[in-house]
């Protein structure tokens, strides 16, 4: 039994129902809204850490001076009250340890006097089993290099070094790290012509 109405009418697309795409638009309305008063105007959504108080501009410039005396802190700096002041911070450069620079001289004067084991020796322990290797690729015995600069902070030391690898002008870096007891020991190199 068929019904004359249904085989006659075509089936009706699916369409958005009003009220649900009034929903949708005021929510992307209202995110929209939140974002720019969140990021933009006002602003509540961003940090507010430690930032600098600026001083009003006046009419007359008027230098000032910030006189420091710790080594961690800003060095003086010369602000004009005319102009948007800028915040200069420099900090003096802190040697790094003289134990770490010293086993790297020691290393490089084994490598010169051609005392492979007293190199490897000098190397941090779970380094040692590939500074045989290392040693012979990129810094043979007999090498003459010597440290040029050095950096780093009280945990390790980069040094810069420069010379004489093979009859070849050759630069590169020895890092050293400290070790539990204080000491420090040579973690890695990288030496290349120059």
């Amino acid at each position: 039994m068929s019904y004359p109405d249904q085989q006659n009418t075509p089936a009706r697309p699916a369409t958005v129902k009003p009220g649900l795409a009034i929903g949708i638009l005021i929510a992307v309305i209202a995110l929209v809204a939140f974002c720019i008063t969140g990021f933009a105007t006002p602003g509540f959504l961003l940090g507010k850490g430690d930032g600098i108080s600026l001083p009003a501009p006046s009419s007359s410039p008027t230098p000032t001076s910030v006189p420091t005396s710790s080594e961690d802190s800003p060095t003086t700096t010369t602000v004009s009250r005319a102009t948007r002041p800028r915040v200069t911070v420099t900090r003096r450069p802190v040697p790094p340890p003289e134990k770490g620079v010293q086993v790297i001289t020691d290393f490089l004067t084994k490598i010169a006097g051609n005392d492979k084991a007293g190199a490897i020796a000098l190397a941090c322990e779970e380094q040692k089993r590939f500074m045989d290797d290392k040693i012979d690729s990129l810094l043979p015995l007999g090498s003459r290099v010597t440290i040029t600069r050095t950096s780093g902070t009280s945990r390790f030391v980069l040094a810069d070094v420069a010379g004489t690898v093979e009859n070849r002008s050759a630069k590169g870096t020895v890092i050293s790290d400290r070790t539990e007891d204080g000491s420090f020991c040579v973690t890695t190199f990288s030496i290349r012509d120059a």
